[in-house]
């Protein structure tokens, strides 16, 4: 009989896609071969299944000091900096990328000058030793977001990939939607500044894309995705809030995961109707994050002995028993990676958008070319229109007059 660990580790071995196409799974056998994580949810597996915190994560600095547990208060001078934790400044936060890992997900803190030096920088172990055969890519996957928006990793996410130092520049943009510009018909220029009471939180589109997806599965499943149970996310409408249920592996794999996809491709329906497109205008006020990406190898040959040794050294492993298991540059090009992540510049690009052509614009340049290529004006096109219209009546009183003197010949 197979263990649960077991189980687990073959459930996400057939449903981990392979070159983009996820592999045939069983769900008419699920009762009896995965008997002993029916009825768990993806969040369980992935708290058990995960790589730990602990070691992924090797190195941490922020604004040029080892990094500080999350919600800290006090000064350096109450802290020992040798002993400090990396991991500590990070929560962890569920995304339909899997359970992931936020820096400053509270939003406290701040930068004070730029470059990479007073940035946020780390050393991340990939442990690609710990990956499952179906498993083609390799790296880390990291998003800049407001730390009250939901993070949609595996729409926004940019990659990081192992034997690399990657540089990245940050800026932030401020988008102003102009008075004269709200009122515009979608997807021009639309905006609601009521939308943050309507959705009772800091409304951004991803708040409302995930609650659009929620609202869609509740309907469909009989409950919603792992990672939409959140605060900000409330599909209960008017009604008292009831916290929906979180959908098991098998409601996962052959209900929810059909949903999206077929959310993504509009040809869902339900009770027989299609589900309409999302209505999510944009706020009338919301920040961006633009970024430049550099890369360069790492290590570098010049130093390549130096980190060997050092790798071996933190493994435990002494030059005179290394084997089979030390750790050669290629493995640690593997496995290892550095980012930095920094402010470009702190100052705010505020951009405002109006509305840059108007059907007065259009009647103007309509007008513009008129005059320009027939020589007319307003004049011009009211005497037109008038000999249009006396022509036109000359033309059927002299049909008339005809009808008449063929009737009179006729009568002769």
């Amino acid at each position: 009989m197979s263990t649960k660990k077991g189980q687990l580790k073959d459930f996400l071995k057939i449903t981990t896609p392979v070159w983009g196409h996820r592999q045939e799974f069983d769900a008419a056998s699920w009762d009896t071969k995965y008997d002993k994580i029916v009825q768990q949810s993806m969040k369980d597996v992935l708290q058990t299944a995960t790589h730990s915190l602990e070691g992924t994560i090797e190195f941490c600095k922020f604004s040029g000091k080892p990094c500080l547990p999350t919600g800290f208060n006090g000064t350096f001078e109450d802290i020992d900096l040798e002993s400090t934790d990396p991991t500590a400044a990070f929560s962890t936060v569920f995304t339909e990328h899997g359970l992931c890992y936020s820096f400053n997900q509270d939003g406290n803190l701040t930068m004070s000058r730029t470059g990479a030096l007073y940035g946020l920088s780390l050393r991340l172990h990939v442990a690609q030793d710990d990956y499952f055969e179906t498993q083609d890519v390799a790296g880390f996957k990291v998003l800049l977001h407001n730390s009250y928006e939901p993070p949609m990793i595996e729409e926004y996410g940019f990659a990081l990939r192992p034997g690399s130092e990657t540089y990245v520049r940050i800026r932030l943009q401020k988008v102003i939607i102009a008075e004269s510009y709200k009122d515009t018909p979608r997807p021009l220029g639309y905006c609601d500044p009521l939308l943050e009471q309507k959705f009772n939180t800091n409304y951004t589109i991803s708040v409302c894309v995930m609650q659009y997806r929620a609202i869609n599965m509740l309907k469909k499943c009989g409950c919603i995705a792992f990672y939409m149970d959140r605060p900000d996310i409330d599909i209960s409408g008017d009604q008292p809030y009831i916290r929906p249920r979180i959908c098991n592996l098998k409601e996962e794999r052959t209900c929810a995961d059909q949903v999206l996809e077929g959310l993504a491709l509009g040809t869902l329906r339900i009770n027989g109707e299609k589900v309409p497109d999302p209505d999510c205008p944009s706020p009338c006020v919301y920040t961006t994050y633009t970024y430049t990406v550099s890369q360069s190898e790492y290590p570098s040959s010049a130093v390549k002995d130096k980190v060997v040794e050092e790798v071996n050294k933190q493994k435990g492993i002494s030059p005179e028993e290394a084997d089979e298991t030390a750790w050669t540059i290629e493995r640690i090009r593997d496995n290892y990676l550095k980012v930095h992540i920094y402010f470009e510049e702190l100052s705010t690009l505020e951009m405002e958008r109006h509305p840059s052509y108007l059907i007065s614009n259009l009647i103007g340049d309509v007008g513009g070319q008129l005059g320009l290529l027939l020589g007319m004006n307003i004049c011009s096109l009211v005497q037109f229109t008038d000999y249009i219209i006396r022509f036109s009546f000359f033309k059927g009183v002299m049909s008339l007059v005809r009808l008449y003197k063929a009737k009179k010949q006729r009568e002769k």
